[in-house]
């Protein structure tokens, strides 16, 4: 009689994942660690129902955490979330098994506050949503929960985010409390992206945008813009990003400030892993020097993945060129790793669960911060 063939799954977390027989696995241990992000996120989800009365925190309604806290060098970066809205051929969500694979990312955190504060749940909302019909409310609170959606099939991905807020400098110094909705409320944009990978080595992408804000007479006005994106990987440590970004004219400087991303501009990246923990990227915006402040703008981060289990970043960009221009550093931390998707007792290892944090710091103004937890399921 044969012995029976023991069941085995990845064991870990990252790059620190083993294969090992599950019956030798704690039971409370088989799953990466998996009552650490369920208590965290009870722990953040408690947080974000409590009334807040803090100093201003920045944005927990974004993706940006990552990419700024490289300093916005990040065009030539593959990821699941923000690639919506930087570089759509960049978009990368993890292949688990034939067919189509759905991924929705929760925002744990800037979600629930957000809901707390349209009142839908306690019938106590706060002034920003007083006016606003309940159809809009609810609109608004699904699209906090529910940040982003990916769905991928062999070689074609389309990712959508929704309400993602813009990164106005002074918007995120103001900011107030845990999750601050009024800013969201005025100036926010979705996107739907699609990118397609030609060859192992050649990925394109477009994501279409559409932006809403609040004008000086305080109507709300929208409109659209375009993202077209391309991704070449010459060999395994290195990755090359172009973009072409375009936006309608009311909303021309909607992401000039921080990201440095201009209407009608051609910007470029490159990344570099010297080791497979280290990952380097250096971008330049508006590459036909079509605007004053954004013209050949040069931005560099770094990014440095700990044991598979988190990672540290920073980075560097210029700021304000058209005013003599100050230099703006970047600091950030994140990522909890998780199993992410399992077929046939293996696993593909994935960030299942990530809490993302920046900050930026510059001579000219105070610390701007930004926050992101999600679940990925």
């Amino acid at each position: 009689m044969s012995t029976p063939k023991p069941r085995r799954r990845w064991y870990g977390c990252g790059r620190g994942a083993i294969l090992r027989d599950m019956d030798r696995i704690p039971r409370n241990r088989r799953w990466c660690g998996y009552s650490l992000p369920v208590w965290l996120a009870a722990c953040l989800l408690l947080a974000a129902l409590t009334p807040q009365v803090a100093d201003a925190v920045g944005s927990v309604s974004t993706v940006a955490p990552r990419p700024l806290g490289m300093g916005g060098a990040f065009l030539a970066v593959e990821d699941e979330l923000a690639a919506v809205a930087w570089n759509p051929a960049a978009l990368s969500p993890p292949r688990c098994r034939r067919g189509w694979n759905v991924r929705v990312h929760a925002n744990i955190l800037g979600g629930p506050a957000i809901v707390r504060e349209t009142g839908l749940l306690t019938g106590v909302h706060t002034d920003p949503f007083r006016d606003l019909p309940g159809g809009e409310k609810l609109v608004f609170a699904v699209g906090s929960l529910v940040k982003s959606v990916s769905l991928r099939r062999g070689q074609l991905t389309i990712g959508a985010l929704m309400l993602e807020e813009q990164l106005d400098p002074q918007g995120l110094v103001e900011s107030q409390g845990l999750a601050d909705p009024a800013y969201l409320l005025e100036a926010h944009y979705s996107g739907l992206a699609v990118a397609f990978e030609l060859a192992p080595t050649v990925s394109i992408g477009i994501s279409q945008m559409v932006y809403a804000g609040v004008d000086a007479s305080g109507e709300r006005r929208y409109g659209g813009g375009r993202i077209y994106g391309a991704i070449l990987r010459p060999n395994d440590v290195v990755v090359v990003g172009f973009t072409y970004f375009d936006v309608s004219q009311n909303f021309r400087d909607y992401r000039r400030g921080l990201e440095g991303l201009a209407p009608r501009t051609m910007n470029a990246g490159i990344s570099f892993r010297p080791v497979p923990s280290v990952l380097l990227s250096f971008d330049l915006r508006d590459m036909a020097e079509l605007h004053s402040d954004t013209s050949l703008e040069p931005r560099v981060g770094a990014e440095w993945n700990l044991w598979g289990r988190a990672a540290v970043r920073a980075g560097a960009f210029r700021e304000d060129e058209d005013d003599g221009g100050s230099t703006v550093l970047s600091l950030g931390a994140g990522a909890i790793p998780m199993i992410g998707c399992f077929r046939r007792g293996e696993a593909l290892r994935s960030d299942g669960f990530v809490l993302n944090y920046a900050v930026l710091l510059s001579e000219d103004s105070g610390p701007r911060h930004l926050i992101s937890a999600l679940l990925h399921f």
